[in-house]
């Protein structure tokens, strides 16, 4: 009799697993049945909500389901990312953030890595991030900012957000002979308000949202942090080129699930973003919009080269302490 009750109490278990594995498999096939929502952790307008948002526009035709955008600021993207990797590991709730996670990480102000998500693709890569001072400012060239803040060491502001890229591009400008103090304004939003209001004195901010500012003589562009020129905006000089080794960094967008979420709703999304990335109007968009290069990569490739980015940022560790 004990026999026979331990052999149906297995056949039991047995049937329980089939049931709920088969049950899990068919829910993995049926993603997304739903809406889902991509989570941009920052304010409207800037850099990471445009990326999130050239995706959400098009991904509804490969998913099938509505896809929304929700910006959830606070702490340089920790919120939103928190917010994300909290969720259930169900294909619904994405992150849309970028290598400002791997300056938080450097600077201690954050727990979390590429390890506490499941990374399906690197959705893009910035324009050049534009050093920028007020149109009515002297300064014409990086030179001539970089001459002034070693005239008067501490004197002129550099406009930041604390932990994020652009702390790293200011460290980097520091680090090849300027004498800026660095100010947190917050968000691209708010350092756009800073320069506007000559609150500050230069800000490093996305060539894409500084362009419009530029043509309406607002804002003074002399370099891009970059290894080489945007292709869309030829004239301005890299940092590089006008004389400065070192200053160079380029902000990689990538999205994220929750640890967990199970790879076949992780890879089908890949592939739905691979198709959004291969439509000749998307591509237009970012180029006309926001002066940012078509870049792309998914699956093992997308981690290893993420992981490459986050190890160097950790170099940086005790500059950003």
């Amino acid at each position: 009799m004990k026999r026979i009750f331990i052999i149906a109490a297995m056949f039991l278990l047995l049937a329980n697993t089939v049931w709920a594995t088969g049950k899990g498999e068919a829910a993995v096939s049926d993603w997304p049945k739903k809406a889902v929502q991509i989570i941009v952790p920052f304010s409207p307008g800037g850099d990471s909500d445009f990326n999130g948002r050239a995706y959400q526009a098009r991904l509804e035709e490969f998913l099938g389901q509505p896809v929304v955008v929700t910006n959830i600021n606070g702490n340089n993207g920790q919120v939103g990312a928190m917010q994300v990797k909290n969720s259930a590991p169900d294909g619904y709730t994405i992150l849309l953030w970028h290598s400002g996670m791997f300056v938080s990480k450097a600077a201690g102000a954050t727990d979390l890595t590429l390890d506490s998500f499941e990374i399906p693709i690197v959705a893009g890569k910035d324009g050049g991030y534009a050093i920028c001072v007020n149109g009515k400012s002297p300064y014409t060239d990086l030179k001539s900012l970089m001459d002034a803040s070693r005239a008067a060491p501490d004197k002129l502001t550099m406009g930041i957000g604390s932990y994020g890229t652009t702390h790293v591009m200011a460290i980097l400008l520091n680090k090849a002979g300027g004498k800026f103090k660095l100010v947190d304004v917050g968000g691209a939003a708010d350092r756009t308000k800073a320069l506007l209001g000559a609150h500050v004195d230069a800000i490093p901010t996305p060539l894409g949202a500084a362009v419009p500012y530029a043509k309406s003589n607002d804002y003074r562009i002399l370099a891009v942090v970059g290894e080489e020129r945007n292709a869309v905006y030829k004239d301005v000089p890299t940092a590089i080129e006008s004389g400065y080794k070192g200053v160079s960094f380029t902000v990689y967008y990538f999205f994220a699930f929750p640890k967990g979420t199970p790879q076949a709703i992780v890879s089908k999304f890949a592939e739905a973003c691979r198709k959004v990335y291969e439509k000749p109007d998307y591509r237009a968009s970012i180029q006309e919009t926001f002066q940012q290069s078509p870049f792309f990569m998914m699956g093992d490739e997308a981690v290893k080269f993420l992981s490459k980015q986050e190890s160097e940022m950790m170099a940086l560790s005790d500059a950003l302490k």
